[in-house]
Formats: structure tokens, C-alpha cells, sequence
């Protein structure tokens, strides 16, 4: 289960060691997500857990901004671009992983559980 709180997300694609070809960080309140990346990615969405499964869901909107390039080779040329994201991750906090389909390529993602968020 995601906790309310702030976390690290690694990723990468391919053969290539996490988390060195990509990072960003993303906020949990309530169901609701928003993060960031180094490069310009916002990302938005929400989170949902099934208790019986033990399974977190996350739906989430990436905005890639013009000329953005993801790890992937995902290229969104000058207007920019937005992916729906869905992504399960069995487990809990404070690191959960799995492989996700960005924009019709696999991405090793990791979660780490970072702290709390103000109140």
C-alpha cells in the first residue's frame, strides 16, 4: 500500500542500471498524485489500493514538454506531448518496483517511500 508522503522514483529501460538513467519525485495525498522529473515531465493522477490483493494502481497523465526525449526514445517533437500511464505495484511502502509500458516500452520503475508530507 502507497502511503500519504513524498517519494523517489527511479526508472530505467533496457539494460540500464537504476537509477542512474532517470529520477524524479511525486506527492501523495489522499489518492491524488503529482510529480516531476529533472527534465521539464509533469505528471499527474491518482492512486488506488485493493486491500484483498494487495495491490496499489496508479493511473497517471505524463506531460512531456516540446522537444522531450524519453528514456524509452520516445521523441515529442515541438508541441509536446501527454501518455496515460497505468501501473500496478504489489506490496508496500517503503520500496515497491515494477515494469511499466511508457508509450508502448517497457520502464523498471522503483518507488522508495520518502517521508511524510506537511500537514
Amino acid at each position: 500500500m502507497l502511503e500519504d508522503g513524498l517519494y523517489g522514483i527511479a526508472y530505467a529501460a533496457g539494460r540500464e542500471r537504476m537509477p542512474s538513467e532517470g529520477s524524479a519525485l511525486a506527492t501523495l495525498r489522499r489518492g491524488r498524485i503529482m510529480g516531476s522529473d529533472p527534465w521539464g515531465g509533469v505528471f499527474t493522477g491518482s492512486c488506488k489500493f485493493d486491500a484483498a490483493r494487495r495491490l496499489s494502481t496508479i493511473e497517471l497523465r505524463l506531460d512531456v514538454p516540446p522537444h522531450g526525449e524519453l528514456i524509452t526514445g520516445f521523441s515529442a517533437g515541438p508541441a509536446g506531448a501527454s501518455i496515460d500511464i497505468v501501473a500496478a505495484f504489489e506490496g508496500a511502502a517503503p520500496k515497491l518496483s515494477s515494469i511499466i509500458d511508457v508509450a508502448g516500452r517497457p520502464v523498471r520503475v522503483e518507488l522508495t517511500y520518502l517521508g511524510p508530507l506537511p500537514a
